[in-house]
């Protein structure tokens, strides 16, 4: 994206030194700042940015957003994280494309990447990267946008009351995507309605005759969308769309008609892509065209990708996990055939309803057909001494290293493994293990 210095100086209240420019892009990585990016140097605990401004100018790098001494080549201003979120907003503001935001308690990174493939058909189509989702690295994703997209897809994360609103002000959609409101983060908010209430905050600052779509069922999203006076499309059984299953990887999206097909398994992806082929047809694009756009989809790293890695397919979900999310994986992996384990981690920020929370989703575990369950974290661990395992071989692990020690030499050719839990708790490290101990060194690989 392009935008001069001294609009975002502007912006933000800050203080331009030297001659004003268009700057080409945005990044908070001294490493990263290529001629024409715009440097901001993010305050940290263990890094300061700061500490990078002189190697970035010296270095030829083109500008700098910075709260220390007024120099040639910076924009002074009080607060870095604040000037950013600011500038994001000011550049969002005067984009001729269209954006459609993203939020909910899981699936927000796979509805996104599916609404850009989605939306692809219709226009050339850019998204944030990553899960570049909170203060930070959704306003990077707007200055770092490809100036030649007719529509932008932001993903946006929270985990506390406010939080949403900041972002949506900012990011000012034309439409909005909420995939779920589960328990994440529930420890914060107490009940499912204030949970609830501070998902609609996306809604709140959605352009005012755009759109949204929302799960049924849900009245507190409900009444902000018709509040906000937004066309509402809902998805569930009782909602205007409906998806009929027809296998692991395929559904059909009703009363469309529209055939939904993607390269990995699982309803809750189906789900995730009922979203995105909504939200696609409200921007106007074809559904059958915006439905093939998704078919090639296989899973992003750490949130539904398989991987081959020896004789045993991992399915890596080891970004995150909340009660929602488990149990969706657990009912996909349910419907394989063949041998099946699962190494599930503790999951975190439920509060008081922890215990329970971890209970149930051991419950549907049980009952899935397991060969085997490897437990990592206390919780988890606990949780298990009240489930019925009906022969389900447990295996206790006091991190991702004992898991994996665990797992050596016990896992028969042709096993599905599940990998999941909350991402402090570290799977990730497992799937890697895995992986190299194959003799595998990139996403995917074979016996």
């Amino acid at each position: 994206m392009r935008f001069m210095l001294s609009e975002i100086a502007a912006s933000c209240g800050g203080r331009l030194a030297g001659p004003d420019a268009e700057a080409s892009g945005a990044c908070i990585d001294s490493r990263a700042c290529t001629p024409g990016r715009l440097f901001f140097a993010m305050p940290g605990s263990r890094t300061d940015g700061h500490a990078f401004v002189d190697g970035v100018l010296a270095g030829g790098g083109f500008a700098v957003v910075s709260s220390g001494p007024e120099r040639p080549g910076t924009i002074r201003v009080r607060s870095v994280p604040d000037a950013l979120l600011a500038a994001g907003g000011a550049v969002r503001r005067r984009l001729g494309c269209r954006v459609a935001a993203v939020t909910g308690s899981s699936g927000k990174t796979t509805t996104k990447e599916l609404l850009t493939l989605a939306l692809s058909p219709l226009c050339q189509t850019d998204s944030s990267k990553g899960n570049l989702n909170n203060r930070i690295g959704m306003p990077l994703s707007i200055l770092d946008l490809d100036p030649g997209a007719g529509a932008f897809v932001l993903e946006l994360g929270m985990n506390h009351a406010g939080e949403l609103r900041e972002l949506g002000e900012a990011a000012a959609p034309d439409a909005s995507v909420i995939t779920n409101v589960g328990t994440a983060h529930i420890e914060f908010f107490g009940s499912h309605e204030a949970l609830a209430g501070a998902k609609a905050e996306l809604l709140d600052t959605t352009r005012r005759g755009g759109f949204c779509v929302i799960p049924a069922g849900e009245p507190v999203l409900d009444g902000r969308a018709r509040a906000r006076g937004l066309r509402i499309s809902t998805i569930g059984p009782c909602g205007e769309f409906r998806l009929r299953i027809n296998g692991p990887s395929e559904a059909i999206l009703e009363p469309t008609g529209v055939s939904i097909r993607l390269s990995v398994a699982g309803r809750h992806l189906l789900e995730d892509a009922a979203s995105a082929l909504v939200c696609a047809m409200g921007f106007g694009a074809d559904p059958g065209e915006a439905a093939g756009a998704m078919e090639g989809f296989a899973g992003i790293e750490g949130r539904g990708r398989e991987i081959r890695a020896g004789c045993v397919t991992i399915i890596d979900e080891s970004y995150n996990a909340n009660p929602g999310s488990m149990e969706a994986c657990l009912e996909a992996l349910a419907a394989r055939t063949g041998r099946k384990g699962a190494v599930l981690g503790d999951m975190l920020e439920l509060g008081s309803g922890s215990e329970t929370l971890h209970r149930r989703v051991l419950g549907k575990a049980a009952s899935c057909g397991l060969d085997f369950v490897v437990l990592v974290g206390p919780s988890m661990q606990s949780a298990s001494r009240d489930v019925e395992w009906k022969g389900i071989e447990v295996i206790p692990a006091g991190d991702p290293a004992g898991a994996l020690e665990s797992l050596r030499g016990m896992l028969p050719d042709g096993v599905c493994l599940l990998v999941k839990g909350s991402r402090s708790i570290g799977l990730d490290r497992v799937v890697e293990g895995l992986r190299e101990e194959a003799g595998c060194c990139t996403g995917s690989c074979i016996p």
